[in-house]
């Protein structure tokens, strides 16, 4: 069964009273995957909408169904002409839903998500999503002349994680290991500073000791002079 991927790139929450909340997304098809229609279009080319909506069980009557893929054909009607689009259904269980919701509300969206759709209703019904072959280049082919809507049973949501990174000085630590210290340039500046201080304090006691000491020997050079005048 083919695998489809989406990229989301607007969330808008819809809440109403007494009706379950529904997560809506402007979605597109992530670059580098195709799927020819049989319409001649192909489905990267058409604009899409996710609706997810929570759900305590993703299983209806019994099967795996847990959404779907619709196409929409264009509308010629004169009053409100609109071009071919698609939409995406997913119901998801009440916890996931929930981390979604608060992930939207920061004001980040999914980076990516996959969905498995148009596998076999039947045993007699041919598949609505498959592979075809052209010109020696496998792609996934969409019959949605005769499947209009096909079944989601699988879908995977990638979700953004921020790390904060370390600065410069906790790299240099780190990579440094417990056993090797490294200063920083605000500690080599403050061990300076303390140098220089220390410098000038040693240096104004030298001057006063020198000072006091020339005192000293003046004083005692008068007092030699002054007993011998007297002698």
């Amino acid at each position: 069964m083919p695998l489809v991927g989406f990229r989301p790139t607007k969330a808008r929450l819809i809440i109403e009273d007494s009706k379950q909340s529904v997560l809506v997304m402007k979605v597109v098809v992530s670059a580098g995957d195709t799927v020819r229609l049989a319409t001649g279009d192909r489905l990267e080319e058409l604009t899409g909408v996710l609706r997810i909506r929570s759900s305590d069980n993703g299983a209806r009557n019994g099967a795996k169904d847990l959404g779907s893929l619709v196409y929409i054909a264009e509308s010629d009607l004169a009053a409100d002409p609109s071009p071919a689009k698609y939409q995406v259904n997913i119901a998801m269980a009440a916890a996931k839903f929930d981390t979604l919701v608060r992930i939207a509300l920061s004001g980040r969206l999914p980076t990516k998500f996959f969905v498995d759709a148009g596998g076999r209703i039947s045993r007699v019904d041919a598949p609505g999503m498959g592979y075809e072959v052209r010109a020696g280049k496998r792609t996934k082919y969409w019959d949605n002349l005769a499947h209009r809507a096909l079944l989601i049973t699988n879908f995977s949501f990638i979700l953004p994680i921020d790390v904060p990174e370390a600065r410069g000085d906790e790299a240099a630590l780190a990579d440094a290991g417990p056993e090797t210290s490294v200063a920083t340039n605000a500690q080599v500046a403050e061990l300076i500073d303390n140098l220089l201080v220390f410098h000038g304090e040693t240096k104004n006691t030298l001057f006063a000791l020198i000072g006091i000491l020339g005192v000293l020997a003046f004083a005692a050079l008068v007092i030699g002079l002054v007993l011998f005048q007297r002698a």
